[in-house]
């Protein structure tokens, strides 16, 4: 079976998913968080870059947008593997399972590509934070260098995305 087919039915599959169900509670904590706690931040945050990213390949309208979310899905893969993690099985705060819904319920168009954007900007800034801590204390080398590498990454996501949020004005 070719990627393609992978990924459009691994979308569909996550499309069909209701989104709610990767609040994050303690008993669906991966075994990279119970071997390291410290690493639940980044897993959660990337969760939902991740899982907003892939509602976005399907639901953007504006090309700019659709090719980030592109580009963060495969970065956020990437990101959990080294931090010893399935992506996307961790779950997501309460607070970005609720932005989840809002963004699976959006219709596509402007509104969803503003809305997307504007959510990536803010957990990006979040992100940025969490790699920043994790790469200076975190206990796994594996994941620290991720980190190290990630935060240069998310200030030049940050850059793209407001980019983008000024092109959609």
């Amino acid at each position: 079976m070719n990627r393609r087919m992978i990924f459009a039915a691994s979308a569909a599959l996550m499309a069909a998913m209701p989104i709610a169900s990767y609040a994050q509670t303690p008993a669906a904590a991966p075994a990279a968080v119970a071997e390291d706690p410290q690493k639940q931040p980044a897993l959660l945050g990337g969760n939902f870059a991740l899982l907003s990213s892939r509602i976005a390949q399907e639901k953007a309208t504006n090309e700019s947008v659709r090719t980030f979310a592109t580009l963060e899905v495969a970065e956020q893969e990437a990101t959990a593997m080294a931090f010893g993690a399935e992506p996307g099985a961790g779950g997501v705060s309460q607070k970005h399972a609720t932005m989840l819904e809002e963004l699976q319920a959006a219709p596509a168009g402007p509104e969803f590509d503003r809305m997307y954007i504007d959510g990536q900007i803010a957990g990006h800034e979040e992100l940025r934070a969490i790699h920043s801590d994790y790469a200076e204390n975190g206990s796994d080398p594996m994941a620290r260098g991720a980190s190290m590498v990630g935060v240069p990454s998310i200030n030049t996501h940050l850059a793209m995305l407001r980019g983008i949020s000024q092109s959609l004005n």
